[in-house]
Parts: C-alpha cells; structure tokens; sequence
C-alpha cells in the first residue's frame, strides 16, 4: 500500500472583527482555514423543489433561539448594520416582510428592520442553537449553530448560517457518510469534505451572490439534515486542519455514493471540465479488471450480480434494474427532453429533426429507439441519443441523462415506477436515475417496434473522486484512512493547516 505524504501549510488566522454590531466588511470574504475560521451556507427551505424561489425563500421565519441571549443588528447592507435588540433564549422570534423591509415579533413586541439582519450570540461566551421550525423539511426542525444572517429578496427571505468549520463539518458528516460506517471511512469522508469547503470557499462560487459559499444541499455538500452524531463528530476531530493537497494546492476533492465497479475522470463525466491527475477513472474491484470496450460486454457487466470483488456491493445500489415501456418512455421524454434542452442547451442537440425540444409546438412523436454513442471504460454513459418519428436529440453529460431518465410516476404516467435493487427492497417513483452507470435492454415486438427498455445499472452518483461505499469497502478491507484517500485520489498530499500566525 502506498503511503500518503504528511506536509504543513502555515496559513495566517482570522477571526470575525465586530464592533458596536458592525460587521467589517474586509471580514466579508474571509482567507479561509478550516480551525477557528467560519464559513457561510445559504440554508435551503424546501430542499426538494426545483426552482430557486422554492428551495431557498423562506416565505417568514419562526426561530427559537436555545442557550443563551441573541443580539439581532440590521441595515440596508452588511456593511451598515446596527444593533437593533437583545433577545432573550427559549423564546420564539418571527421575522416577516413588510414594506419592502423585514420586521421582527418577540414576546408580543413589534421591532421594525432594514432589510439585512444578523443574529449573533450576545454573550461569546454563550452559545446559540437557532431551531427552525419554519423549514418545509420533513422531521424534526433543525438547529444551527454559529450566527444567522436574513436579507430580504421579493418574494421572500434567505438564510445564511455562518458557522465555524468544525461545526460546519460536524452537521455535513452525518448528512454524507451514515454514522454507523467505519471509522476510518468516516475520517477520510471527513478530510474530503473539509476540503471540498475549502476549495468551494476561495472559489467565485454561484452562492457568493447571496452572501454565502455554498448551499447545504446536495448541490455542494449536505448539510445538517441528519443531526450530529458522536461517530461522525469523533472523525472531524481526529482529522481536524486536515486537507487534500496536490502540487500544494487544495483539490477538488469530489465524492459520491456508490460506484459499479469503477470512478470516472472528471473530464468524461463532466466534459465541460478540465482533466485533474487525481481524479482519474479507477477500477474498485479486486481481482475483478474493469474494461468495458463494447455495449455486449456493458450488458454482461450491469448483469452480474455476484458481488464478489467489488468494494461498493455493501450498497444496495451497486446494482439497479429499471424496465420502462415505449409509452411510459414517450411520456417521460415529452417532458425531460424539453426540459434538458432548456436549462442545458449545450448539451442537447438536434442532429435531425425540424424542431428543437425546447421549441414552441415541438412534439416528441414515436420511440424508436435509445442508444449509447459514448462511455467511459468503467461503463458511466457521457452521451445517448434519443431517435423518434420526429427526429434524432443527443444527450450529453451526466446530470442531464440521470434527469432526462427520470424513474417517477410523475413524469412517466400511470402506475408506480418500480427500481429494482440487488438487495433491500425496491425504490418506488425514484426522483432520478441513480447514476449514468447502465446498459440497455431492448425489447420489440415481430415487427420491430419497440416495446419497452430494460435499464441494467449499477452505482449511485456522478462517479468522480471517493466512493462513499467503496471507502467502507475498503475500511473493511483494513485500509486506513490515509491509504482510502491515497486509493481514490492518487499522488495528493495530506496536509495539515496550521492556523497560527507567521512570526
């Protein structure tokens, strides 16, 4: 087993500069370190709708403020705010738009407010845990730590926690990685998320625009939908300041799931990418060689069943089995096709046919036929081509094919779409494919038409960096955590921040 370099990275502290509740606004965007330095997540209000108004505009919000006393500042900007009001903890506190502005309910007393707010502990030396019960989440309301910052948008309000990194990791491990992994699999799951936040945090994020570094979705890294746990906290400490490195530089240290059999190279997955030596395609199998050069031998692969090798066969969807038929597809693809071509028209396009999908009076006609142009050797499909009566579209990258194949009632019509798994039981109406990880299946009737497809998958997720299961696989296997990251991010250095200032 190869051993994982050891280095230190001397990277000055910084901490938050407040005075008379005024924010500095040098401290806006922060250098970052992971000890002692926060890092902003734009919390999300329904994480399962679509739009961005839905996820992410809080029509009100109710908190309860637990241990200890909060001071609430506001201004038209977060460069001007003013201390407002000191409430007290274990009391409720509604915040609501008025008049273009927010205004703020306690304990029966009304206080008018800009249309920026933050909420910070008034004692430091007290803590604050804000539960929110206003979310559109299911289960129980969740908590934050750290401080809370509203700004007012149209149609609603946007929260941002800013939470040291500790606790930012704590709420993200539990969230990726269950608790009940193996240790050293939730220590390099933990180094991977430390790192993946802090690439994100010094990058021009899409979520700079709204006062934050990342969401706390599965669009960056989920975080604190599943509480805190002594397992996962456990894997934070043990690996505090660590950090992926490569040529002394952070990595883009992606995860998922659940691979086949195989990762992906970021640039086949996501074409729009450039190559990074650590983030090659990779077989996780042993003895068991992964080449698929053909698509007889990626039916031959998705169909084995026998999980002997494999490191990910712990996961229930290392393998997968979805049959759709010709009508159930036309219904799907009427409405994904359009869908894709509008939101990603680079990677859609219409080699024949008059009409674009996402064109007014487009019509999707008869199915003839769904075919791989091109995937990777691990067997992750990167483009497909849809051919109908009306026309020839190709599909390209991942995120698009797992959409544009959606296994759900809700797009397919009629009765529940069952997803087959190797083991557990089935997944009904499943909100996408699980990856783009499979081989087809054609059935015809004996003139040719088809009848329906048999989607013989494996994997869950992009297929770029760490497998999820795979590091447990391999935790099992007796592998450290430093030989986990070694194996699925090849040649990087585990670094170690050190937060002192430079003498």
């Amino acid at each position: 087993m190869t051993r994982m370099k050891l280095a230190f990275l001397m990277v000055p502290a910084l901490g938050a500069a407040l005075l008379f509740g005024t924010l500095n606004p040098k401290q806006n965007l922060p250098r970052p370190a992971p000890s002692g330095q926060s890092i902003r997540v734009l919390l999300s209000y329904e994480p399962g709708a679509t739009s961005f108004e839905e996820k992410y505009l809080f029509p009100t919000l109710r908190l309860l403020p637990l241990g200890g006393s909060v001071q609430v500042s506001s201004g038209p900007d977060r460069e001007s705010l003013r201390p407002v009001v000191t409430v007290f903890a274990d009391k409720p506190l509604t915040f609501t738009p008025q008049n273009n502005r927010l205004a703020a309910t306690f304990e029966g007393l009304n206080f008018a407010l800009d249309r920026v707010v933050q909420l910070r502990p008034a004692d430091p030396s007290a803590p604050v845990q804000y539960r929110l019960p206003s979310t559109a989440r299911p289960g129980p309301a969740p908590e934050y730590p750290g401080e809370l910052w509203l700004e007012l948008r149209s149609s609603g309000l946007l929260v941002v926690n800013q939470v040291d990194y500790q606790d930012y990791l704590k709420g993200v491990l539990p969230s990726e990685m269950p608790p009940h992994f193996h240790p050293e699999a939730l220590k390099a799951q933990a180094v991977a998320a430390r790192t993946y936040a802090l690439v994100r945090q010094q990058a021009d994020t899409y979520w700079k625009q709204f006062g934050a570094d990342v969401d706390d979705s599965s669009s960056e890294q989920v975080y604190n939908q599943t509480r805190r746990h002594p397992a996962t906290d456990a894997a934070v400490e043990a690996t505090r300041n660590q950090i992926l490195t490569f040529e002394g530089q952070p990595i883009q240290s992606f995860f998922f799931s659940t691979s086949p059999g195989a990762t992906a190279s970021i640039e086949e997955v996501w074409m729009d990418r450039p190559p990074a030596p650590y983030l090659k395609g990779r077989p996780q199998t042993n003895p068991i060689q992964v080449s698929i050069e053909s698509e007889a031998e990626a039916l031959a692969f998705f169909q084995n069943w026998n999980p002997e090798g494999f490191y990910d066969a712990i996961s229930p969807f290392w393998r997968w089995k979805l049959h759709l038929s010709r009508e159930e597809l036309e219904a799907l693809l009427s409405r994904t096709l359009p869908e894709r071509a509008r939101l990603a028209p680079q990677f859609v396009q219409t080699p024949e046919g008059p009409l674009s999908p996402e064109a007014p009076g487009f019509k999707l006609g008869t199915l003839q036929k769904i075919a791989v142009l091109k995937r990777t050797t691990g067997g992750y499909v990167t483009a497909l081509e849809i051919q109908t009566s009306t026309g020839r579209y190709v599909v390209r990258r991942e995120s698009n094919i797992r959409s544009l194949l959606r296994p759900d009632k809700a797009f397919t019509g009629g009765a529940d779409v069952l997803l087959e798994l190797w083991q557990g039981g089935p997944r009904l109406n499943f909100p996408n494919l699980p990856s783009t990880a499979f081989a087809l299946q054609e059935e015809r009737d004996e003139r040719g038409n088809l009848l329906g497809l048999t989607f013989w998958g494996g994997g869950f997720g992009h297929g770029v960096g760490m497998s999820q299961y795979g590091a447990l696989g391999l935790a099992r296997r007796g592998y450290g955590y430093r030989a986990i990251l070694e194996h699925f991010y090849p040649g990087t250095t585990l670094t170690t921040l050190n937060t002192q200032n430079k003498r």
